[in-house]
């Protein structure tokens, strides 16, 4: 087989970091390299460094350029949603409406005499929320409504569905503690038929029956999360024709995702070619590839997209992205999205995660080698049939009776526990996935 005659569908998208001041001209050349290097698509990434006005006039040229450059060439053009990351405030444009827009943490302490943000006062503690004014309340699907109106409408536009779709990049609940929405008791009056207010204490303390608040309040936000956010987005996509791509983040182990995503799994639904990220060089025993891969391919989705090789540093060597990408697709994950291909490496652009995987590169004229590769084994796992016999049951859940914001005693003994079955599986040869619902 000759491997140059691949489909591009399978060929790596990678981030395309436009760091710098955009020239149209200087953008088809780069594509140009890109499409000689065996690279099927791209995604247009504003990052740090850029100088271009972000959703401008020349912004918007220079994605035109993208478009039409890929269309000629029969490469993937697609749109990332966010001026750096976590996706969802719109380049402070979102957050910057106010207080109902940003994102708040839930609080307590012992002075129930300050006023500030207070919800209640029981038992001598002041529950409140604390506000972080630089991200979104991604609980409320106002907050989403207008993430779509500033940054994806614009796309379409402009562009109609010419392009190939969206990436959304970390989007999260909380990355500081339990969430807070101005909408969660009345969603969780409306969902169970009690007053969460009544139950705050629970989800701090072993009191009362904080087990059953616990599970109740974490599987409420996460599906408020996969409503109000992911679902909100994807229906829009699908309803202009458009794909929807990304990936969650801390997805590695049951109380990293705990307060991030509530749960990552349920939100891969959401995405017709959904995805994960792992930074560095290490490979070890962990739940990411797996949980996307479960989901996946239990709802019939081929693509599964991995973010990868960021912070593995300059000096990695192709044997290792070999590797690390290799042990991705035993997995189950089908399409490299390599991090990171600079527009520019001037100044501190080259610190920007590396490694730069792109032309500035020594070994670039080589690259299209390994992008064959792995895109001929990527192309046999889409199309491929996927076939298991087992499935492992997914304990987040458990993981949301432990969580209190502070001991979250037993969370890693439920985690090394799922890790440890699934290791006793792929050495016995057992094929297995997840179950995925939360429910």
């Amino acid at each position: 087989m000759d491997f140059k005659t691949i489909d591009k569908k399978y060929r790596p998208l990678p981030f395309w970091s436009w760091n710098t001041k955009l020239d149209t001209k200087e953008t088809a050349r780069q594509i140009g390299l890109m499409d000689e290097a065996g690279i099927g698509g791209y995604f247009m990434h504003a990052r740090g460094g850029l100088t271009t006005k972000y959703m401008g006039e020349e912004w918007f040229e220079n994605v035109a350029t993208g478009i039409s450059e890929g269309k000629k060439r029969g490469m993937e053009a697609w749109a990332y949603d966010e001026n750096g990351w976590p996706s969802g405030f719109g380049d402070g444009l979102v957050n910057g409406l106010g207080l109902e827009y940003q994102q708040k943490y839930l609080r307590y302490d012992q002075d129930i005499n300050n006023p500030e943000n207070v919800i209640s006062c029981k038992n001598g503690h002041r529950f409140y929320y604390e506000v972080n004014p630089y991200y979104v309340d991604t609980l409320d699907g106002k907050v989403t409504d207008k993430f779509i109106e500033l940054i994806y409408q614009p796309y379409y536009d402009r562009y109609q569905s010419e392009f190939s779709g969206f990436f959304t990049d970390e989007p999260q609940i909380s990355r500081n503690g339990i969430p807070w929405s101005f909408i969660l008791p009345e969603e969780y009056e409306k969902e169970y038929g009690e007053d969460l207010i009544d139950h705050l204490e629970e989800l701090f303390f072993a009191s009362g029956d904080y087990e059953n608040t616990r599970s109740k309040f974490w599987r409420l936000v996460t599906m408020l999360f996969s409503k109000n956010y992911m679902k909100k987005i994807y229906d829009w996509c699908i309803e202009h024709q458009l794909e929807f791509t990304g990936h969650m983040v801390c997805e590695e182990s049951l109380y990293s995702q705990l307060t991030s995503n509530g749960a990552c799994m349920p939100h891969y639904e959401y995405m017709t070619m959904p995805g994960m990220d792992w930074l560095g060089r290490r490979i070890p025993h962990c739940l990411t590839p797996l949980q996307v891969a479960s989901v996946s391919h239990q709802l019939g989705k081929k693509q599964i997209l991995s973010e990868t090789f960021a912070c593995c540093g300059h000096n990695v060597g192709m044997d290792e992205l070999k590797a690390i990408f290799q042990w991705q697709l035993v997995y189950g994950i089908t399409r490299l999205c390599p991090h990171l291909e600079g527009y520019s490496l001037a100044g501190s652009r080259k610190r920007d995660y590396p490694p730069a995987m792109y032309y500035q590169q020594p070994w670039w004229e080589e690259y299209g080698i390994f992008n064959d590769a792995m895109s001929r084994i990527g192309m046999i796992l889409s199309e491929g049939e996927v076939q298991y016999d087992t499935l492992l049951l997914h304990n987040q859940s458990s993981a949301w009776k432990c969580y209190d914001n502070g001991e979250n005693k037993d969370i890693d003994m439920y985690t090394q526990a799922l890790l440890e079955e699934y290791r006793i599986l792929d050495q016995k040869h057992i094929l297995h996935q997840f179950s995925w619902h939360t429910q």
